[in-house]
């Protein structure tokens, strides 16, 4: 029995010491908990009844007699008032400066317009910074959109240009050669032979027109080494002359020795035959070829102008435009396979090319083109003011710029406030403040806190100025501050110590204890969770909190809202991706005065856990 009775007293105390340590270890989590959370409420409890009911808030009355005699009622009286009954919408206008800081309560008709003066003329002096800067900015981005479309404009016509003279080239080449070679297989074929050749002619007149004009008449001179008298050498010109040309082009004599001897061969029986010929055609030839016995008479009286040898050599009929039509097409393909320096020599010579009647077409002038003068350099970073702005500054406003006007267009764009002149005044106030704040630059959601602040002040430097001051602690909740990981601790401390079962089943359910789900409720402040009637009333009460018992508030309206639907959550056993769906569709529909009411229950039920009462 002794053995036994000593094995249940060490049972016993082991059972004992061990719900003591566990004991004390929650009452040390307790405390460092209450210590954690402290620093999130005031210390001292303001009661909404005391001295007077606070249920109706701010009203005109109050407000009036306030503004005629300051001392009537205390500064922390009318936060009271504005913490648990709110503002009447007619006041917000007067009453917002003075609680986003634009005022000081207390300060005198005179003192808030000399206030005005100064926020407008700082306003003014900024905007007309950001002006100039964005003039620079304009005119950058127009030259740089010129460059690129003459760019565009100029490749896009030379090589339509070139691909036309290749399929033409060739197309009269193979139809030449065809010719050509069943001349040399048969004499006896030389009729129609002649009548092919009059053929090719013929289609050679049809593209080549005022050429053959110009080379009856006698006009083109002789020149050396074959070059037009306009000075181009490329055989793109379009002029006839420049189809013979193979050394400027880049061509060897060497290279052209077999087909020069071979047509050299045939140019005085081609020719003789084919005028043998004509005779035997029957009568409806007899006209064809009395005209190509013209052109081969006015090609022969100029073969004697050109200089027969290398590789310069006019022969006449058929074999001569076979010659020279092949010539163009290898010409053109070692054109086209050149470098780009090649390309460019097209783009420099195009004031020659531009005196050719049929190259005007293709080659506009660049002075025709509805673009700004290209020679002059990139635009010059002084503005009209005589203010200079350095290159890394222009870069950072333009992409800044860009951003804003993005956001600015898709701004709430089914709220009656927002026309296309109050979009401007949106959109002048953002770039005023990025303007002072480059380097911190625009994120996407400060539109979202700027909006209702314009709605409801409507004015561009009192906006501005009211603004600014809210952005001092809405800046931190942006990726470059630190403020929202800090929320998301202090939101799994406050749920884990108001509510240890909602804590525990998000816990299970895939542990989203992190609180990702708040991630917007933070950062706009609930704007895109509430209508813009709510978004009001929950923002005063922000504000106000931050001087009567919180100025971590917008952690108990989250927990409100999330304990506004424990029991749906815990019901349906909601996982992280159920609960970003819910709330989510729930946007916008939430009952705004519920949930600002257990806000205020639940900032109260930490005060007293702290003050362990």
């Amino acid at each position: 029995r002794a053995p036994l009775k000593l094995l249940c007293d060490n049972m016993k105390y082991q059972i004992l010491s061990r719900a003591f340590y566990g004991w004390l270890a929650y009452c040390r989590h307790l405390s460092t908990v209450r210590t954690h959370l402290s620093a999130l409420v005031h210390h001292s409890i303001v009661s909404p009844d005391v001295p007077c009911s606070a249920s109706s808030g701010l009203t005109v009355d109050i407000w009036q007699r306030y503004l005629e005699d300051s001392t009537s009622y205390e500064d922390q009286e009318l936060l009271r008032l504005i913490y648990y009954g709110g503002i009447q919408h007619e006041l917000r206008k007067a009453v917002w400066p003075f609680l986003l800081g634009h005022y000081q309560f207390g300060m005198t008709e005179a003192e808030r317009k000399e206030a005005d003066q100064q926020t407008r003329s700082c306003y003014e002096h900024t905007m007309a910074e950001w002006l100039g800067c964005e003039a620079i900015v304009r005119q950058r981005e127009k030259e740089s959109h010129a460059a690129a479309l003459a760019k565009c404009s100029s490749g896009a016509s030379l090589d339509s240009h070139i691909q036309r003279m290749m399929h033409r080239d060739s197309t009269i080449s193979n139809e030449s050669s065809q010719s050509c070679s069943s001349g040399r297989q048969n004499h006896a074929r030389l009729q129609s032979d002649s009548s092919s050749s009059t053929q090719v002619f013929e289609s050679v007149d049809e593209v080549e027109q005022e050429g053959d004009a110009q080379l009856e008449d006698g006009k083109p001179s002789k020149v050396p080494n074959g070059t037009v008298p306009n000075g181009t050498c490329s055989p793109d010109s379009g002029h006839p002359s420049s189809q013979n040309f193979s050394i400027t082009s880049g061509f060897s004599e060497r290279s052209f020795s077999n087909e020069d001897s071979t047509l050299e061969t045939n140019k005085s029986s081609g020719s003789s035959q084919g005028k043998a010929g004509g005779s035997d055609v029957s009568a409806p030839q007899d006209s064809d070829s009395a005209q190509l016995e013209e052109k081969l008479q006015g090609q022969d009286s100029l073969e004697g102008e050109f200089p027969t040898s290398g590789s310069v050599d006019f022969v006449p009929g058929a074999e001569s435009s076979t010659r020279a039509h092949e010539s163009v097409a290898l010409t053109v393909v070692e054109s086209w396979a050149d470098s780009e320096a090649e390309k460019q020599s097209l783009v420099e010579s195009e004031g020659a090319l531009s005196e050719e009647p049929e190259m005007e077409s293709l080659y506009p002038q660049l002075d025709a083109l509805p673009v700004a003068d290209l020679t002059n350099t990139e635009a010059s970073a002084v503005s009209s003011t005589g203010v200079t702005y350095s290159p890394e500054l222009l870069d950072m406003y333009t992409v800044n710029l860009h951003r804003i006007e993005k956001d600015v267009q898709r701004c709430d764009r089914n709220y009656w406030y927002f026309t296309p002149s109050n979009l401007e005044k949106l959109r002048n106030i953002m770039c005023s403040y990025i303007w002072q704040h480059i380097e911190i630059g625009y994120v996407q959601g400060m539109c979202d806190l700027l909006a209702p602040l314009l709605v409801i002040l409507d004015d561009e430097a009192l906006a501005f100025s009211c603004f600014t001051e809210l952005m001092k602690r809405m800046n931190q909740n942006f990726p470059h501050g630190g403020a929202m990981d800090t929320h998301f601790a202090n939101m799994r401390s406050l749920i884990q110590i108001l509510d240890s079962e909602l804590f525990e089943l998000m816990h299970q359910n895939g542990d989203y204890t992190h609180f990702y789900f708040c991630y917007r409720w933070f950062l706009l402040d609930f704007k895109r969770e509430l209508v813009y009637d709510d978004v009001f009333a929950v923002w005063e009460t922000i504000w106000a909190a931050a001087h009567v018992s919180s100025a971590h508030y917008v952690l108990f309206i989250a927990l409100a809202l999330v304990e506004m639907y424990r029991d749906i959550i815990l019901e349906n056993n909601m996982d992280f991706t159920d609960i970003i769906k819910f709330f989510n569709e729930m946007a916008e529909r939430h009952n705004t005065k519920q949930i600002l009411k257990l806000a205020r229950d639940l900032v109260y039920k930490v005060q007293t856990l702290i003050e362990n009462k």
